[in-house]
């Protein structure tokens, strides 16, 4: 039973570092394409800001005979981007630690449907709904701000697709740190309600609910200890479809529960538990009364190879009883003498080493 346990130990232990070799592959191929993302969009963007530049000195250099880019190829796409470029790059832990610090740190105090003031842009100083956020990057989308001109290229439209526009107006995302929450609230002297920018947040108590898997905290405006409620959602519509289960099928009672038979049928148990998986840890009786039979066959068998007489034991216990038989030997006068002499003669030997006089001291009384 015991090389049973040991193979089910050695198996977790094993597919732990399997587990682990593949996640730090997949982190280090995340990395790869990051970086090599990282670096195509930069490389893009330098050109695009050379490319604008040459332009300008151009267009300055001639003056009244500069001539028209937004004609010929460059009459659809001229002053857009491309789609690469419309969101940022992903980030990584810390650095996601880092840009969520303004806004709550690992719970966020903006959400979809807020409405926040953008810091920086063409757009400083508007207001807008959160229309998306994306933790990945620490970005959100307001709606109506920040519009940028995207050229799609023609091989991401399909025909399927109802918008068949090479050229299209979106929502470019904002980083989170460039954005403020707007919330109205009343004067406590004139009554008057306003919408007032609220630099901070603090975290209320966290509360985690297991049953749930969520996580539920309050956002608090520091100093005032005012709660900025969270925005409201609308439920979500569930459409049952051709193929779904109704509830009232579910909430039927079909199995009447005995306890004359077991609630499940051991071949159903057996293929939930992969009676034959080396990582299982449950078995059923007999096989465990099987293996213990094993182990304790084994130990017969070494017990019984320990009991074994050998012409080696059978020297062995002769020479023991002889042994025995002469009990422990006794010191005459004559070895009492000699010992007492060799350890004279090293005594000598030792004081001559050292410099003291070979003549013993006497002892004091």
């Amino acid at each position: 039973m015991q090389k049973v346990i040991r193979r089910s130990v050695l198996a977790e232990k094993q597919a732990a570092r399997r587990h682990a070799k593949r996640k730090e592959t997949a982190t280090r191929e995340w990395a790869k394409s990051n970086r090599e993302q990282d670096r195509h969009l930069r490389r893009e963007a330098i050109d695009q800001l050379k490319q604008a530049r040459l332009n300008r000195r151009e267009d300055w250099e001639l003056g009244s005979l500069a001539p028209k880019r937004d004609v010929g190829k460059s009459k659809d796409t001229y002053g857009t981007i491309h789609t690469q470029r419309m969101r940022g790059t992903l980030l990584h832990h810390k650095d996601r630690a880092e840009a969520f610090q303004p806004v709550g740190g690992r719970y966020l105090n903006i959400v979809k449907n807020d409405r926040v003031v953008l810091l920086e842009g063409r757009d400083k100083g508007k207001i807008g709904k959160i229309t998306a956020v994306d933790k990945a990057r620490a970005e959100c989308t307001v709606e109506g701000l920040n519009l940028i001109d995207v050229a799609v290229p023609s091989y991401m439209i399909s025909a399927e697709d109802p918008d068949q526009r090479p050229i299209r107006t979106i929502e470019k995302p904002v980083p989170l740190a460039s954005v403020r929450l707007v919330y109205p609230l009343s004067d406590p002297e004139t009554g008057v309600t306003r919408d007032v920018i609220i630099k901070k947040l603090k975290n209320g108590p966290i509360f985690h609910d297991r049953h749930l898997n969520k996580t539920k905290w309050s956002r608090i405006v520091p100093g005032l200890n005012i709660v900025i409620p969270w925005p409201k959602t609308p439920p979500k519509e569930h459409k049952d479809g051709p193929n779904d289960t109704l509830r009232i099928d579910v909430e039927q009672q079909t199995y009447v529960p005995s306890l004359l038979r077991p609630p499940m049928p051991g071949s159903v148990i057996d293929e939930l538990r992969n009676k034959f998986s080396k990582f299982r840890t449950r078995h059923d009786p007999e096989y465990i009364e099987a293996k213990l039979a094993e182990d304790r066959a084994v130990e017969e068998k070494k017990k019984q190879a320990a009991e074994m007489r050998t012409p080696l034991k059978e020297i062995n216990r002769r020479e023991r009883k002889l042994r025995k038989a002469k009990g422990k030997g006794k010191l005459s006068t004559e070895m009492l003498e000699r010992i007492g002499h060799i350890i004279a003669k090293k005594r000598g030997l030792t004081m001559g080493v050292v410099g003291a006089p070979k003549e013993a001291l006497p002892l004091a009384a």
